[in-house]
């Protein structure tokens, strides 16, 4: 499970270092981020938003996919372990 760690600190640290559109997005309450280790927006979300959203969920179903696989288990597995590195948690 530590393999699983690094592979996701890795993929998503490059977003930390720096402020993002998505945090922008989060800031304004446009975007919330779910325990599914996806993100959702609210409904008066401008579409430009709304793009950005299926771009990062997109992008995570294909990392979480990549890091299941070499690691052995299911993206939901790795998912929910991103999940609890954005919110701060072990």
């Amino acid at each position: 499970m530590s393999k699983l760690l690094l592979c996701i600190v890795l993929v998503f640290s490059a977003s930390m270092l720096q402020a993002s559109p998505l945090d922008d997005a989060r800031d304004a309450g446009q975007i919330v981020e779910l325990p599914t280790g996806y993100v959702e927006v609210i409904a008066s979300a401008p579409a430009k938003v709304k793009a950005l959203a299926a771009e990062v969920n997109s992008r995570r179903k294909d990392a979480y996919e990549r890091i299941a696989k070499k690691n052995g288990i299911t993206p939901e597995q790795v998912a929910a372990e991103s999940y609890k590195k954005r919110a701060g948690g072990s």
